[in-house]
């Protein structure tokens, strides 16, 4: 049997003003809702918040699920499924 080559294409954004134009990149992807999945130190740190509030004045309706552990589960998937 021959190999298989995956090329990803993913796309890093990062540096200070970041975050702000989370609303203008889900626009660009033709979001409409989103599923934000997050830990509770990122919940707690206010980060969450502060995507949620980017991308609600963006339009897009934000799905939260922060029930997740270190290390996750499959259990802990289905739970945000």
């Amino acid at each position: 049997m021959g190999f298989v080559e995956f090329n990803a294409r993913t796309r890093v954004i990062f540096g200070a003003g970041s975050l702000a134009r989370l609303g203008e990149l889900a626009r660009d992807l033709g979001f409409r809702r989103s599923l934000l999945v997050a830990d509770r130190g990122l919940l707690a740190a206010g980060h969450v918040a502060a995507a949620s509030g980017v991308l609600t004045r963006a339009g897009v309706e934000v799905v939260p699920f922060h029930d997740l552990e270190v290390n996750p589960h499959t259990g802990m998937v289905e739970a945000g499924a």
